[in-house]
Order: C-alpha cells, then structure tokens, then sequence
C-alpha cells in the first residue's frame, strides 16, 4: 500500500515520506508534491537527483493538478535536476570560472613539466594514451576532493555568511581554506595509501585541486543556496518555500552523507521533504529489496524477506514478459528490430530499446532506418560524435596533418580527396565540371604506378603518366601537379616542432578554410557541432594560450576531446517514438513497451570500468561507487522495469563469437526457477527463416561469347598471355571489362622500382650514344676508360633517378643500393655484347603486327597485335640484324621458367615479329630480328665467375613459325565465338582477378 504523504509541522528536521516505484510511482509522487503545496500555501521546489524522471514528473503534475487551488500556489511546482539546480545557484558569477575538460587536461600537462616525480610516471605513455590516463588522473582527484571537501561545508557556510561586497577577497580566502584542507587531508590520506601509483596520484591531487574543479563549485553553489534560504527566512518569516528532495537511485555512501547533512541544515530555514524508493513490494530479487550494509556488503536476505520477493515475483505482470534467443550476432539485432516492429503494428508509441549490448542495438537501429520518417528514434546512449561522417572527414585531414615531412601516404592523402567535405573546385579555383574525375585519375595514376608514399613520389608517378600521354596522342593534366601542391601547403603549414595552442587554432580554421570543409561542415547537423566542440580549443583568452606542445601531442588531445562529445540528432514529429537508453535511464519512467537487447550471463548486469588507480577496497574506503552498489542497483533497476511494464522483451545471443553456449543471465534463471511453480517460462529459440529454392549444382565456368559481345581488334601482350593462360579469364576480364579493385600493397612494391629502372637505362644509354659522338671524350680511352666512365654515369643516372621516390618513401633507398651492387657486372655485360658487335639502339618503342581474321558473318578483321619493347640493338658488321631485349627486374630462375612457356607468354616473340614485319615502326629499316633475350636486372652478384644475366630465346625461327601458326588459331577461336573454358593450373588461378566469379575451386 502506498504511504500518505506526511503532515507539515513546525519541525525542524526532514520529513521522510517513501513511495513505491511500480508503474503507479509517478502518480503518487504528483499527488504527494501537490499535498506539500496545499498544506503549506507554498509553491514546492522539487529537486530530482537524476534527470532522467523530470519530464515525466512534470506531466504527471500537469495531469493531477488539484482543483480550485489558491492563485499563490496554481502554478506548476518548479521541478528540477539536481545538476541544473546547482547551475542556478544565487550569486554564481562571483564563483571562479568554471574549468572544462580540456583546461584540466591542459593542467595535468603543464603539472608533468613542473613536477619530475610526475613527469617520470608518465613518460612511457604515448600521446593518445597520455591524454586518456589524464582524464583517469582528474577523475581521481575528483573522488579524492569528494571525500575532502564536505569537510569544509561549515566553513564555506561561514565564509558566504561574512564574506564583503569584494568577491576576489573571499575567493581568495576560499582559495585560503580548500589548500589548508587539501594539505591536512594528504597527509593523513599518504597514511593509508603506499603503493606507488597512489602516491602519485595524491601528489597530482595536491597540485591540481583549485576552486575552479567541478566538486568544489558544486560545495559553493550548496552553500550558496543555503545561505540564500537563510537569508529568505530571516527576512520573510513563513515564505520560505518548501524544499522536496527526491533520491531516484541509491546515492554513493559520500554523496549520501553530504545530502543528508545538507538537508538536515536547510530544515532550520525551510519545510524539507526526503523523498526515497520503496522496494518491498518491487524488488524481483532479494538483493533489491535487502541492499548493502555498513560495510558494503550484500544484506543476506531472511525467510520472510524471500517469501515477499517471490510474492512479488507471482503478483508481477510476468505474462507480458518474452524471453527470446538468438543463435548469431546478425540474429539478434533482427529479433530485436521484429520485436519493435511487432509493438509498433499494436499500436504502441513510446517504446524502449535497452542496450545492453550497444553493438546489436545499433544494427538493430540500422535495420529499423527502413521505417522512415513513422518512427522518430532517440538515441540517449550517448551516440559518438567521433562516429560521423563529418568526424570521419575530419579526421582524414587530421591524418593528413599528422604525416611526417616527406609526406603522407598513398592512402591517407587520397581519404583526405575523397572526403565528401573537401572542395576541390573551390581549392583548385576551378569549375567543378573539370574536377568531376580528377581524383579519380589521380588514385588510377598513383595505383598503377604503386606509389605509397611521400609528395616527390607522388609527382614523379604523375610526371610518368603525363609523359606516357605526351607521347600516345593524349595531353598532359597540370591539374594533377595542383591538387598534389596543395594538398602539400595544408601539410607544409603545420611542419613546426612546436605549436602555441592559441595559434594551432588559428591555424586549423585557416586549413578549414582553405580546403572549403568550413562551410561545408557548417551545413552538416553533425558538422556544425564539430566546429562547436573545435571552439573550445579557442584558447586565446586563457591561461593556457602560450603553452607550447608539439604537434603529434596536440592532435591527440583534439582527437580525444572529439571522442568524448556526443552526437545530439536533430527532433522530428512522428507517429511512434523509440528510445534507446541504458538500463539506469528507465528509472521513474514509463514506456508502452520495452526490448532488453543484450540479456546474457556477461552483459546482464554490466558493471562500468573501474577506476584506474583505485580498488573496490579504496573505493570504499574513499565512500566511492563500488562493484556491489551497482550490482545492486542494476537489480534494483531491471526489477522496477519488469513491474512497471506490461510489454518486456529480452532478447540475448545464445552462442558466443567462438561458439560456445551464452546463457541468459542469473536474474533471468532466477525468475525462470520461482516461475515454473506456477507457470513454465520458457525461451523461445528464433531463427531466420531460411529462403527456399531450386539450386542447380556447380559446374566448370564455361561461357560462350554473345554475338552482340564487341571483342577487341587490338591485343596487347598481357591480354594475348591471358587468353592462353585461361579463356574463362580472358573472358571476364578482357571482353567484359570486369576488374578487381586495385589496392595499395604491404610494403614497398616492386613495380615502382622496375619502372624507375627502365627509365633510367634508357637515359643512361642515350646519353652514352651521345657521348660516343664527342671526339675529345675519355670513353674512347681503350676498354679500362669505357668501363670506368659507364659505371660513374650509371651511378650518377641511378641517383638522380631515385633521388625523387627516395625523398617520398626512404624504404626506396635500400632497392638503390641493391641495384648499385649489379651496375659493375651489368656494364661487363654490356662490354661483351658490344664486344660480340652488338650496339644500343633505341628503347620503349611501341611495335606489332597485324592480322587478318574473318568473322562468323564473313566479314574480315584486321587484329592488331602490339607492345612497347623495352630495348632494340643493331649489329654493326651485319647490317640486317637485329635484336630485341626485356628488362626483368626478377630473378634469372623466374626468367628460366617463363622461357619454358614462351608459347603461352609470348611478349618477346610479338616484339621480335613486329620489328620484322615492320622495321620503320621499331627504326630498325632494313634489319630483321634475329635475336631475342631476357636480361635479368637482379643477377646474383655473390660469385663473379657464376653470374648469369641473360636468357636467350632459344631456336627462334622454329619457336616463331609455331607462335605464328598458334596466334592465327587462338584468334580465328575467339572470332569463332567458341567456348571459353577455365582450364589454367593453380598457379595462374592463385592470383586471376577472375577467381570470384570463376568457381573453379568449388569443382
């Protein structure tokens, strides 16, 4: 039975006056706030200690306000959270300026400059992890000052009571008293803590506590309030109005203390009510209805008490109640979305989502997306601002920022471009239209060419591409090397050891700016809170303005204080509204329905992180939180949620990540055992329903090509090797145009290098055409001269070529001096190929040939058949021969194994034909190709008498008759439209972009 509300005497003492938090708790809180105003003509003032209950007080007000009520007391009692109550304290602008989050971390900082002991502890802690152990730093200090400072109440009371009109004199004095109190309280605290870590922390304790921290401001708007109801009943006799404390959740025993001292003190002044939860007839467990003792240990609970929870447990509206397991994760969130939706299809509009297990209840949000605009979802969980697309973006140009001088990678820069925030148009001072694909391009370019890292890279891979269009018919884009040189000034701007906070500021707006993100965040409902968190390091008119960090530390700390804001979505009118809340925010509320997600043995009851520095022993100690009081809070909580609800759904994954078996939590079991004596409770296993149809078994990847299929009339090299490794492959990939999207590889790839190689022999080797014609050179010294002159030149066009790649990734240099160590045997080789009359001609030249094909509807096709060889020789004594040479930055035993399958890779035999067939195009006019070798630029150098650098084609005529011969067939097949089956051995299916579709493996 609800308890009346008590009769308001003269008393100088807090009034008890208990209710029972079942579904009625509302209304009979109403009713007993009304009571207070009646019997005392007064307007209550009604102080909530959570801020979860207040609307729902404030409706229930509204809908049982009594009739006929004086004018004095018709107005809405004025309820309030107890945080924001303290906002409002009178005479607040004379307290200290309040210190946010990141001026306190700031301090923690500048106290690990002055004081070494601390500076010690905390010099093995990255600059992520710094900040993260500063904020568990300030916690601590915070529990210390809150078990400190309620001593201090009287004198904080005495100092407001004489305090003069100057409010930097009491300050001062205020100031005066917490460093006497701090002081007499760390060396009695140095008494009970030894270990080293606490030592520690009391030593910040004592250099951090200032009349800015959020406890000591909270003590001087109490006082403040109590000096004002003071002051109230001294001037005005029977006006004071009465003060209602209602404690929704069990305080912590320090905040206990302080509370009742408190009330007790404003008694003397004012009518003070105590308003406490009544678990008797509630509480589902024994743990709920029994509490902790003295010590802080769970109440064992007597046979009479059990008896009323199991009263309580058959009384309760279990038939509304729905236990539901799911087997995996996607599962899960699936069930909790169908239930929602089951609520919503009967006409329920204020559900609950309880996560307990936030993943699932953010996929179950995602799933729900689907319903639109009909159902308004309120995340109160504390939704991440980190976790937008606006923080993504920024992030990106964080990382940007955060590359080292050479620059950033691959990937990071390309985040930053393709970040949706980014302007290009504006940067570029260009039309959008010409910016559309830029990027685009330049990820192709920067992914062709496996450039990972650093600007000089980057401009080098683009000064490639420009040069191969210069020379196959297309032009140069300039617009490549602007968008590189800007994205470089964002990057060169904050390439200072040390950075002023008040400056950095300034200086992240200019990138904003400059980028175009400003204005675009701006427009973003999650972007123009990130400027607003991005304000509070606008530190210009603090103390804190001059303080030099350098720029790693710096954009930790903003990364850090960005992880901590949280995401407020925009309200919008809907037919049913869902709430997903923690389990502590249901208190004192009502909902139509609610869904538990996350009812397992290991999230249910879910306890928050300990403190860092601080055992449950020295919680108690220091009359903290501690792991019992939550857990007893939390039954408290879950009881309160299943007795005020008709509709409860808990839902939880019976199968763990690695399989094992989940069970539903020890509540739940407990429930489930007093249960079953009256009704069985049981779990209902739900699964996906699965789809049904008629599959047809795998077979071997076959296609045939359609007759609208446009196929290719020019093929190059790889494409010819394609066809003959797999017709399937060359299928998908060749006629359909399908392509695997290309990625960055792990470390330094090859192909840069390879490149990079080429280039530079073929310089190498003009340059020594050219100074053959010089009559005065020394390379006409005899043989020593030639040798000694090649080797220097080689090494100087090595360097100058590498210089750029090794300025943007370092890991370069190691390729330089590998290919070094070959340039001595290589110009030996070079030396006997002249020395046998061979003669450096020319090198990447386009050449092929053509072939005539006649279609299935007898049309006649000319088929190209063309590459860019890497290198052509001439022999001086017969002036009909030639030669053709391919680079191969691999080893001589790959080289062996290709020269195996020459028919199947013919890339030298298609160069060898072209030149032939047409002279002029390979500027070798009256020459034939005799000749076709392999020449590997990674020979093993370990023994000079064993190298073997070349590998030859051997018997050419033969081997080229049966190339011509196979070439003529392959394509007159591929015109034919024949089948094209997958047939290639393991080795080529390994790395075939194909594999995904091709189903090869699943024969």
């Amino acid at each position: 039975m609800p308890q009346p509300f008590p009769t308001i005497a003269k008393q100088k003492h807090p009034l008890d006056w208990s209710i029972t938090p079942n579904s009625q708790a509302l209304t009979e809180l109403a009713k007993g706030i009304w009571d207070c105003a009646v019997q005392t003509n007064q307007r209550p003032l009604v102080l909530l200690s959570t801020a979860g209950p207040l609307i729902g007080v404030r409706a229930a007000l509204e809908q049982h306000r009594p009739k006929d009520l004086p004018s004095k007391i018709a107005f809405l009692p004025q309820v309030i959270s107890f945080a924001d109550w303290l906002e409002a304290a009178p005479g607040a602008w004379k307290f200290p300026k309040k210190q946010s989050d990141l001026e306190r971390w700031l301090s923690v900082y500048i106290n690990l400059r002055k004081h070494p002991k601390l500076k010690a502890w905390f010099k093995a802690e990255s600059n992520s992890g710094a900040w993260g152990l500063a904020q568990a730093v300030i916690d601590a200090c915070d529990a210390l000052s809150e078990l400190v400072v309620p001593q201090l109440q009287d004198e904080l009371n005495t100092l407001l009571e004489a305090h003069s009109l100057d409010a930097q004199a009491w300050l001062k004095k205020v100031e005066l008293v917490l460093d006497q109190a701090v002081a007499k309280a760390y060396v009695g605290l140095s008494r009970n803590i030894v270990d080293e870590e606490s030592a520690v922390l009391l030593t910040f304790w004592r250099y951090l506590t200032s009349i800015g921290d959020p406890i000591i401001r909270k003590h001087l708007a109490m006082a403040t309030h109590l000096q004002a109801a003071k002051e109230n009943a001294k001037n005005s006799p029977g006006t004071a109005r009465p003060f209602i404390w209602v404690q929704t959740a069990d305080p912590k025993p320090v905040d206990q203390e302080l509370i009742d001292s408190y009330l007790r003190e404003y008694a003397q002044y004012a009518t003070v009510v105590r308003v406490s939860l009544d678990w008797q007839t509630v509480a589902l467990w024994p743990e709920a209805l029994c509490g902790q003792d003295a010590e802080g240990e769970i109440v064992i609970a007597d046979t009479s008490e059990e008896q009323q929870v199991e009263r309580n447990i058959n009384s309760s509206r279990h038939e509304g109640w729905r236990l539901l397991a799911a087997r995996r994760f996607e599962e899960l969130a699936w069930v909790a979305a169908k239930s929602i939706e089951s609520h919503l299809v009967d006409k329920k509009k204020n559900i609950a989502l309880v996560a307990q297990d936030r993943l699932a209840a953010r996929r179950a949000r995602a799933l729900l997306s689907r319903l639109g605009n009909s159902l308004r979802i309120r995340d109160e969980t504390g939704w991440k601002l980190s976790t937008t697309r606006a923080a993504a973006a920024f992030d990106s140009l964080l990382e940007l920022i955060r590359a080292p001088k050479e620059g950033p990678s691959a990937n990071v820069l390309l985040e930053f471009l393709q970040n949706p925030y980014f302007d290009l148009a504006r940067s570029l001072q260009n039309s959008p239209q010409v910016c559309v694909d830029l990027i685009t391009q330049l990820e192709d370019i920067l992914l062709a060419s496996q450039a990972k890292s650093g600007w000089e890279t980057f401009i080098a891979a683009i000064d490639k591409a420009n040069g191969y269009a210069s020379t196959h018919g297309g032009s140069p884009n300039e617009q490549f090397i602007k968008l590189i040189q800007f994205a470089k000034k964002l990057h060169l701007a904050w390439q200072s050891p040390l950075l002023e906070c008040s400056s950095a500021y300034a200086q992240l707006q200019n990138s904003l700016e400059e980028a175009g993100m400003a204005q675009r965040l701006e427009k973003d409902a999650a972007g123009k809170q990130l400027l607003e968190v991005l304000k509070r390091f606008d530190l210009s008119g603090g103390p804190y303005k001059d303080l030099k960090m350098r720029l790693p530390e710096w954009l930790s700390l903003l990364k850090t204080v960005i992880e901590e804001a949280a995401y407020e979505e925009a309200g919008k009118e809907a037919e049913a509204t869902l709430s997903i809340l923690p389990l502590s925010s249901t208190r004192l509320r009502g909902f139509d329905a609610v869904v538990v997600i996350g009812c397992d043995e290991q999230q249910l009851p879910a306890f928050s992180e300990p403190p860092l520095f601080f055992s449950d022993a020295l919680n108690r100690y220091l009359k903290s939180s501690t792991i019992t009081a939550q857990y007893i809070q939390q039954a408290r909580d879950l009881s309160q949620l299943l007795v005020t609800c008709k509709s409860v759904d808990l839902i939880w994954q019976s199968k763990s990540k690695s399989g094992e078996p989940l069970r539903p939590s020890a509540w739940i079991q407990r429930l489930q055992v007093v249960l079953k004596k009256k009704i069985p409770w049981e779990v209902v296993e739900v699964k996906l329903k699965p789809f049904e149809g008629q599959s047809q078994p795998i077979q071997k990847s076959v296609s045939i090509p359609d007759l609208d299929l446009r196929i290719p009339t020019t093929v190059s090299p790889s494409a010819y090797k394609a066809l003959r490794d797999c017709p399937y492959r060359y299928y998908v990939s060749n006629l359909l145009g399908l392509r695997k999207v290309k990625e960055f590889e792990e470390g330094f790839d090859a192909s840069l290098a390879g490149q990079t190689l080429h280039a530079l022999l073929r310089n190498f080797f003009q340059a020594l055409k050219t100074e053959e014609k010089k009559s005065h050179s020394t390379i006409h010294g005899g043989s020593d001269a030639r040798r000694q002159w090649m080797i220097e030149h080689l090494m100087k066009f090595s360097d100058k070529e590498f210089e750029k790649l090794i300025a943007g990734d370092a890991r370069i240099l190691g390729t330089l001096r590998d290919w070094q160590k070959q340039i001595p045997s290589f110009v030996d080789w070079q030396l006997k190929r002249e020395n046998e009359g061979w003669r450096y001609h020319d090198a990447e030249l386009s050449v092929g040939f053509t072939l005539s094909i006649t279609d299935p509807n007898g049309i006649k096709q000319d088929i190209r058949i063309a590459g860019r060889a890497d290198r052509f020789d001439i022999h001086e004594s017969d002036a009909s021969a030639a030669a053709v040479i391919d680079y191969k930055n691999q080893k001589i035993k790959k080289i062996t194994q290709r020269a195996e399958n020459i028919l199947d890779d013919p890339q030298l035999l298609i160069y060898a034909r072209g030149a032939t067939e047409n002279p002029v195009e390979a500027r070798i006019p009256g020459r034939e190709v005799e000749q076709a070798e392999w020449v590997t630029l990674r020979a093993d150098v370990k023994d000079a008498e064993k190298i073997v650098r070349v590998h030859p084609v051997e018997d050419m005529p033969a081997v080229m008759a049966e190339f011509s011969e196979q070439v003529v067939n392959d394509l007159n097949d591929l015109w034919a439209r024949k089948p094209m089956k997958a047939f290639a051995p393991d080795s080529v299916c390994q790395y075939c972009e194909a594999r995904g579709v091709c189903r090869k493996g699943m024969w």
